[in-house]
């Protein structure tokens, strides 16, 4: 029994990953009950899984457990925790230990499962993240009820999940896209992916998340300058991504169906940006710079230590997001809605230093790599920087340390002897 386990490491890895990803990008915890189960058991299973390999190689846990990524993410947590938890300053009143374990724990186990499985890291993740992809899809349909308005010929965003909104699933689609990307770009391998790309392409256009669709063309770029070492191919690739990311934003102003998901976002933005006055509360953009001018009237009360677990949203300044009650329109408490601004202010400077110390480390560490390293690191972080601009993630979501973490393998798996000591 366990030798046949063992001779089936690769597949049974990819079945955990996408199990853990599944239970907690596609179902979350939120509604509890057997949501909540199907986590745990994918989440125990992993667990049963790492501990025999471990029986048969400690070195590639001792690599994964022993490193700066669970530094990063102890310490953290703990902060977390000691905010959330005893209610420091003003603090949100939801702090849940369960959502803190249940994001740190599904990371901690699929950094160990890709510790043991580093020859074959990038089958695993493309198989695992295009399940995930199309089970999203299943999800959404099943779930977001905004689908049907396509049908009447209303195009509004959708792809919202009970693991999170429409910006949620944009943003998971493209960090699973990464490594089929690269599969697609730099292996080559066309038949396999391409039909996996354009369904991802498509779910991140119709959430209309401007956090997940703008990263793309940069992703794109990163992949292609590594594709070749010769000039002359890569400025003939970039010239074709130019030409593409042109028609591609014309279209996505001119087409109807695209304008009304995506396209009339992007025009808010700029016309939301260059405009002089009082922030639009109607817009999105004019309640994210609502949101700015209340971070930067009051972040300065308290800089170093921040002013409480989700403090903003506790503040009377914070009444900024629109909504109706019948016919009369209303204001209610909101967070940041961007994860730079969110954890200076709740957590302040030592807060903020404790969080991002951790990705500038594994970027930094990453020009010493190799290229495949620098790829996989580059784009996600570029990725990244987009989704923390658009969204507070670090609390409630196992993205951004489960992509933190990837980029951490992939700049550990990229040095020269990052794996020496590991066997097989």
């Amino acid at each position: 029994m366990k030798e046949t386990l063992l001779k089936n490491k690769k597949y049974i890895t990819m079945f955990l990953i996408t199990g853990i990803l599944f239970a907690r990008c596609n179902l979350g915890l939120y509604y509890g009950g057997v949501y909540v189960l199907i986590n745990l058991l994918f989440n125990g299973l992993a667990a049963l899984f790492c501990a025999l390999l471990f029986t048969t190689d400690k070195v590639p846990m001792k690599k994964a457990l022993i490193s700066p990524a669970i530094v990063w993410i102890v310490l953290f947590s703990t902060m977390v925790f000691i905010y959330g938890h005893f209610k420091l300053f003003t603090a949100a009143d939801y702090y849940s230990r369960m959502i803190t374990i249940m994001t740190a724990l599904p990371a901690i186990l699929i950094l160990t499962l890709l510790f043991y499985n580093k020859d074959d890291v990038f089958d695993i993740l493309s198989v695992s993240g295009s399940v995930i992809i199309i089970t999203t899809l299943i999800t959404s349909l099943c779930y977001d009820y905004v689908w049907g308005e396509w049908l009447m010929g209303m195009y509004s965003r959708v792809g919202s999940t009970p693991a999170g909104g429409v910006i949620d699933t944009g943003n998971l689609v493209l960090i699973l896209l990464i490594p089929i990307f690269y599969q697609l770009i730099i292996l080559r391998k066309v038949k396999q992916y391409l039909w996996i790309t354009i369904i991802g392409i498509f779910e991140i256009i119709a959430t209309g998340a401007k956090s997940s669709a703008f990263p793309i063309v940069f992703v794109f770029a990163i992949m292609i300058i590594g594709a070749s070492d010769d000039i002359k191919i890569i400025r003939r690739n970039l010239i074709i991504l130019i030409v593409l990311g042109v028609v591609a934003f014309a279209a996505i102003m001119v087409v109807p169906p695209l304008y009304g998901v995506l396209g009339y976002r992007i025009a808010e933005l700029f016309t939301g940006m260059a405009s002089s006055g009082e922030p639009d509360l109607h817009t999105s953009t004019g309640q994210r710079m609502a949101m700015m001018a209340g971070f930067k009237a009051h972040f300065w009360e308290s800089p170093i230590w921040g002013h409480g677990f989700y403090s903003f949203r506790e503040m009377p300044y914070s009444a900024i997001e629109e909504y109706h009650e019948g016919t009369e329109i209303a204001y209610r408490h909101v967070q940041l809605h961007m994860n730079f601004l969110e954890v200076l202010f709740s957590y302040g400077i030592v807060g903020f230093v404790l969080y991002y110390w951790f990705p500038v480390y594994v970027a930094i560490k990453a020009f010493k790599s190799n290229k495949t390293a620098k790829i996989m690191v580059f784009s996600i972080m570029i990725s990244f920087f987009f989704m923390d601009l658009g969204i507070d993630m670090y609390y409630k979501y196992l993205l951004p340390y489960y992509s933190y973490f990837l980029a951490y393998f992939f700049m550990i798996k990229g040095q020269r002897n990052g794996f020496k000591a590991v066997k097989g």
